[in-house]
């Protein structure tokens, strides 16, 4: 099957160095559809013939697009268009109150279709001074800690860490958050031993990914991800902190904000 053959009319500035020209029309190709997601780019030997170049000005070209995060470049196969995000989470309903029911990520998996699963490992440690000062605790005191590791039909989509203060968990049904029959996700959780939750709070940043979360989310080098670091409150007492990194292409966060 053969590539679309560029179009190098499209960008008639004669000031754009060749390698962006190129980069344009590839990336018109794909915002129009003609490269679809997952689909595969032509190589910089195509594009060197098509364009009467160097495969240098066509490798600048293919990383132009891949530092743009519209191509994953993969060693030995070739360069792909990176698929949009695989899952959407609604504010307006990630943290309803629903006795027994499943996790929030669980529900924004079901609800675009997908199957989730996650795996986690739970272990009582000391709070750090940043985790101590966001439960409200003395540095130093014991919090369950939670890793998980979340998929949407067996591709990486999330990454968590959750602390909640042992002084208020400890010795209770909930002291570790995936063990026993009882209900998954914080809110139901928190119900089930007599604790309101009535507030989230969410702050998000951008940053590259590092090596690790590379690694454990199957993310090419210069990718970049979201860290949301959550905290539920009861009242004014902080029962769980976490923090969330997800691929900045592999998810969207929708928030529904009522003006009052």
């Amino acid at each position: 099957m053969g590539y679309p053959i560029p179009c190098q009319h499209v960008t008639g500035d004669g000031t754009r160095a060749l390698y962006q020209r190129i980069a344009d029309d590839i990336r018109r190709q794909i915002d129009s559809g003609e490269l679809g997601e997952g689909a595969r780019v032509p190589s910089e030997s195509v594009i060197a013939t098509n364009w009467s170049t160097t495969r240098i000005t066509a490798r600048q070209a293919l990383e132009a697009l891949r530092v743009e995060g519209l191509i994953v470049r993969q060693h030995g196969r070739g360069s792909f268009v990176r698929t949009r995000p695989a899952l959407r989470t609604r504010s307006s309903t990630r943290y309803t109150r629903s006795p027994g029911e499943t996790s929030p990520f669980a529900r924004d998996a079901q609800r675009e279709g997908t199957t989730p699963a996650w795996t986690h490992e739970t272990d009582r440690i000391r709070a750090t001074e940043d985790v101590a000062a966001r439960l409200g605790i003395e540095a130093g005191a014991h919090v369950m800690r939670t890793r998980y590791r979340y998929t949407a039909d067996e591709r990486p989509i999330q990454l968590s860490v959750s602390w909640e203060p042992f002084g208020v968990v400890g010795g209770t049904a909930i002291e570790e958050p995936e063990e026993g029959d009882g209900p998954r996700g914080v809110v139901a959780r928190f119900d089930s031993i007599g604790i309101r939750i009535d507030r989230v709070v969410e702050r998000i940043e951008a940053r590259a990914a590092a090596e690790g979360e590379r690694r454990q989310l199957d993310m090419p080098d210069g990718m970049w991800v979201q860290r949301i670091a959550r905290t539920h409150y009861a009242g004014e007492l902080a029962v769980e902190t976490a923090d969330i990194t997800v691929p900045a292409d592999r998810y969207q966060l929708e928030y529904v904000i009522e003006v009052k």
